[in-house]
């Protein structure tokens, strides 16, 4: 099981989104389609005008070895206690499932970081929270252990350019591959950063002030099929058995 998690700021285009790819699971002190949780979610955070990114964008998927396992209620079950393990139980939000049946298949979460005592639930070491949140559900489960390998790829990935224009539009890419799936999944959440890309035999991106650049411009692994290799489940796996031989040989 993989489980990402973003605080943002477009909450009503991450709602329209969810509802756009798939139906509503559950929600949690709010109603309706999109536009009805996202006024609902406004109203609650309306005292509050400090959080700028005040909602948590959740991504939730197992393995595709792993597909029909899981029950309607099972995520349900599974979203509820990962609302548990970051901190917005109490909260409102709202649970969308994608691509029901498939080996794709996998759950969106949206909800407000707003309290009812107006502060923001701390997103502070969610990644850290992830991974234990998904150990316990593959055991509970019985699914297969997945790791992430983003975090591999951002430490060992090398800077072509030292554009500080560059750097931004590069962390930005990186951040929407890491709650994303697919390509389209990076191209809906660097729209939302004002960031076009255009996809050819290559991809392109296009910054708010106009500036253009080639993925592999920005950073040699961010060409069209260095992006796809990063968002890919069977390359994952690879890497994940190259760490566990590493560790063997390394102890």
């Amino acid at each position: 099981m993989i489980a990402k998690i973003q605080s943002i700021s477009y909450t009503q285009n991450a709602l329209n989104y969810c509802e756009r790819g798939g139906e509503i699971l559950f929600s949690n002190e709010c109603i309706g389609n999109a536009d009805d949780i996202y006024k609902q979610m406004k109203f609650k955070e309306r005292l509050n005008d400090r959080c700028h990114k005040n909602t948590f964008h959740a991504k939730i998927r197992i393995a595709p070895q792993d597909k029909g396992k899981l029950s309607t209620q099972n995520w349900i079950d599974i979203s509820q206690s990962y609302a548990k393990k970051i901190g917005f139980k109490n909260n409102a939000f709202a649970v969308y499932i994608h691509e029901e049946n498939t080996d794709k298949e996998h759950i969106h979460i949206v909800a407000t970081r707003i309290m009812e005592n107006n502060l923001a639930v701390s997103d502070s070491y969610t990644h850290y929270k992830n991974m234990d949140f998904c150990r316990e559900i593959e055991k509970k489960y019985r699914l297969r252990q997945v790791e992430r390998k983003l975090e591999t790829f951002r430490k060992n990935r090398e800077f072509i350019s030292s554009d500080k224009k560059s750097i931004d539009m590069k962390e930005h890419i990186y951040a929407a591959i890491d709650i994303s799936d697919s390509v389209e999944d990076v191209i809906f959440h660097l729209q939302n950063h004002n960031i076009k890309v255009k996809l050819g035999r290559g991809i392109t991106f296009t910054d708010e002030n106009g500036i253009k650049k080639k993925g592999s411009q920005i950073d040699r692994k961010l060409s069209l099929s260095g992006i796809k290799k990063m968002l890919n489940y069977e390359h994952q796996e690879k890497e994940k058995q190259k760490i566990k031989t590493f560790k063997k040989l390394r102890f």
